[in-house]
């Protein structure tokens, strides 16, 4: 499962869709991957793809959510 997640984790930071990366890391679908996440860490893949993006733009903390 960590593998899944750790894949999953890496194709949405590199800017991958919600179902695309559900695939690629090999969850039955994108639902399944969000409680999966969401379980194991505490937020949702798309907070993590969010989070990731105002990194990558500089965008403030605070627009993160």
């Amino acid at each position: 499962m960590w593998l899944k997640l750790q894949r999953a984790a890496t194709l949405l930071v590199g800017g991958g869709a919600l179902a695309g990366a559900a695939a690629g890391a090999g969850f039955a679908d994108a639902s399944h991957m969000t409680r999966t996440f969401r379980r194991m860490f505490g937020l949702t893949p798309g907070a993590l793809a969010r989070a990731a993006t105002a990194f990558k733009t500089g965008a403030p903390s605070g627009a993160m959510m």
